[in-house]
């Protein structure tokens, strides 16, 4: 009976921190739409009459429970939007209602915005007011106060945007109007509750706060009390009979404010093992014994694995605190979209898990309304935040019926979705295990080849499209691995950069590429500069150019016998740290290539200020060379204005003679391919070079 009752009270806790992160939400949601107005009067002194009706017409249609925005210079209103039923207060001078001048005055001392309400209006009815007061800079930069910009809400409509309403399944109440807390006045709801309160939660509303209390419908579970009629009717013979009742009214009030006082503790002891601390939601544990009682019942039901897209992002650049606010804000729009009977937990970090009950039609809606419900901009405290969602879904009992394969096999679809381009939601499929499995298998092996140094360089050269004359070498990437022999690096570097392992992997390439040029040096054989690639995350997560030059110095190498290669797609994702990395490259003597050129869609114009010694036309546009006009504009343009920005032009992908023979006509200076030559190891490329010096190939 016990934990019943501590159950009770953790579920009517949980329920009530998520309508505060609910109320929280809609109230910014409601006020910071009309914030433009007043910055752009802050910014010009002025705001146009058009100019304010069409900002105040885009905030009200963003936001249903918004009523009316008025403008009051001096705080006197001179403008309102719609004017339709509000005419009657233009004109109205605030400083002659005591009652809501009040607020105003308190908004402008305090430069800062107050929640005005519930306020009785002069067109009727109630309201909530967002008085926002309006400073312009006047001369030698003083401030100076201008007047006011008013956002009127409907209670109502607003408490009901953010579910309170008696729909809930329990007794709630809201008090502090003006901001005022527990000193103000009722805001809705029963003020009985607000008596003797075992749960509340404070709601931070602009310039104040409200106080919000809830109880189960049918009130607390009530305490054993010594109410035996016999036992009265006995002492009703007594002379001590009142003295008695007085002595037991006395106890059986110390005994309630301790049952109270062990009840704030014991509850506060349950949500702590069962709920998170964050956004009130059910942790694991409790989330896995609500699984597993409905997967008892026999009922259908899908379980959902969601992991916020971009969520790491606000954590690093905005702090944890933004975070956490961001995880309380998208709670609160999940809530609005599950049914009766739905469960969600948090189960740490950006994860959350959905138990949805209905039809595959009904969940398919609910899961397409939790994506866009995290699809529009969060707002943190001013700042803007955009992320997505990336779902897995497992059917009850089709994918399984028990708690542990449902949720493993959740999060396995939900992988996919993250690998598929996120922002979107993959039913499980056992196929989904397998390549999962696969996945895990070749990152094992791939730790162990980097501890065992199975890794090693082949050398494609690049040849000079008019002498015919080796001019430099590619370094490619090889695995040897021990069972599997030749793993190609399209099957390895995607999981490498996912995993990041892609940064030792890096550092491996230097090593064996600067040992390579100090033992072709040593040996009076360099076939000329040695390109590599780098990869996004080599120039996101780590000191690249330290790491580069730490390998050159361990060889005695200089700098020049180093071309580094870097896609166009991260020049354009990661435009100012890459551009840092490769001005620095250039700085030592490092010559610097942009690869794969003509797929990421930035513009030769844009490279003209960039770090940039050569371009590598990517082969998808000379794959089809000579014979598609598309192909040889795009080689032609390419090639011409690159050599009028100063670049040094090289085609990969030549497979063809009438492939090199229209890029050495249209001024290509170097190509790569299987024509000339196919990627090799060290030994190969000697005995290929040794070959061509006895028979030079011809270039006509």
């Amino acid at each position: 009976m016990q934990r019943q009752q501590l159950e009770q009270v953790a579920h009517v806790a949980t329920q009530l921190s998520g309508v505060r992160v609910a109320l929280e939400a809609q109230l910014r949601a409601a006020f910071g739409e009309t914030e433009g107005i007043a910055q752009l009067i802050t910014a010009d002194g002025v705001i146009s009459a058009e100019h304010f009706r069409g900002m105040a017409r885009e905030a009200l249609a963003s936001v249903p429970y918004m009523r009316h925005v008025a403008l009051a210079p001096d705080d006197v209103i001179n403008d309102v939007h719609p004017r339709g039923g509000n005419l009657s207060v233009i004109g109205l001078d605030y400083h002659t209602l005591p009652d809501q001048y009040a607020m105003l005055e308190l908004a402008q001392q305090r430069q800062q915005p107050v929640l005005a309400g519930p306020v009785k209006l002069q067109q009727g009815g109630e309201a909530l007011i967002y008085r926002r007061p309006v400073f312009v800079n006047g001369k030698r930069g003083v401030k100076f106060y201008w007047g006011n910009v008013s956002t009127v809400a409907d209670i109502e409509r607003l408490l009901q945007a953010a579910g309170i309403g008696p729909e809930l399944p329990i007794d709630l109440a809201v008090r502090g109007s003006d901001g005022k807390g527990a000193e103000g006045g009722m805001i809705w709801g029963n003020a009985g509750l607000f008596k003797e309160p075992l749960l509340t939660q404070t709601v931070e509303v602009p310039g104040g706060r409200w106080q919000l209390v809830a109880e189960p419908r049918e009130g607390w579970p009530a305490l054993a009390l010594f109410t035996s009629p016999l036992f009265l009717f006995a002492l009703s013979f007594t002379g001590l009979f009142s003295l008695f009742v007085a002595q037991l009214n006395r106890s059986r009030r110390l005994l309630q404010r301790r049952n109270r006082e062990l009840r704030e503790s014991q509850a506060q002891l349950e949500r702590l093992a069962h709920y998170d601390t964050i956004t009130g939601l059910p942790n694991r544990v409790l989330f896995q014994q609500q699984l597993a009682a409905a997967i008892n019942q026999g009922h259908g039901l899908a379980v959902l694995m969601l992991d916020i897209d971009g969520f790491k992002q606000v954590n690093d650049s905005l702090g944890h605190a933004m975070g956490d606010l961001l995880l309380q804000q998208a709670t609160a729009r999940f809530l609005q979209e599950l049914n009766k009977g739905d469960r969600l937990c948090r189960m740490g970090g950006d994860e959350f898990v959905f138990m949805l009950q209905g039809s595959q039609s009904q969940v398919s809606q609910q899961v397409q309304g939790i994506l866009r419900a995290l699809q529009r901009p969060f707002d943190l405290n001013g700042n803007a935040a955009l992320v997505t969602g990336s779902i897995g879904l497992a059917w009850c009992p089709q994918q399984g019926n028990d708690v542990d394969s449902l949720l493993r096999h959740a999060d396995t679809a939900m992988y996919v979705a993250k690998e598929n381009g996120r922002n979107a939601w993959r039913p499980y499929h056992p196929d989904m295990t397998a390549r999962l499995q696969q996945r895990l298998e070749m990152e094992r092996n791939l730790r162990r080849a980097l501890q065992h140094n199975e890794f090693e360089l082949w050398y494609q050269p690049k040849i000079d499209l008019f002498s015919g004359r080796v001019e430099g070498v590619e370094a490619l990437l090889r695995w040897r691995d021990p069972v599997h022999g030749l793993v190609a690096p399209g099957e390895f570097v995607p999981l490498a950069e996912q995993t990041g392992l892609i940064i030792p992997l890096g550092e491996r390439v230097l090593e064996l590429a600067c040992a390579q040029l100090a033992s072709w040096r040593n040996t009076d054989c360099l076939p000329g500069p040695l390109a590599i690639n780098v990869a996004a995350l080599q120039i996101e997560r780590s000191d690249y150019v330290s790491s580069l030059a730490g390998a050159l110095a361990s060889h005695g190498l200089p700098a020049q016998l180093l071309e580094v290669e870097i896609t166009e797609s991260l020049l354009m994702e990661s435009q100012q740290q890459a551009c840092a990395v490769l001005a620095q490259l250039q700085a030592m003597g490092v010559a610097t290539a942009v690869d794969d050129f003509g797929t990421g869609y930035s513009s030769l114009a844009y490279l003209r200020s960039l770090p940039i010694d050569h371009l590598k036309i990517d082969r998808a546009f000379i794959k089809d060379l000579p014979d598609d006009d598309d192909a040889v504009a795009v080689a032609r343009a390419i090639i011409d204005l690159g050599h009028a920005l100063g670049f040094r032009i090289t085609g990969e992908g030549i497979e063809t003679q009438a492939q090199y023979d229209f890029l050495r006509n249209a001024g290509c200076d170097q190509g790569q391919g299987y024509l000339m030559a196919r990627p090799m190891p060290a030994a190969a490329l000697q005995t290929w070079l040794a070959a061509r010096q006895r028979s030079p190939v011809s270039t006509t």
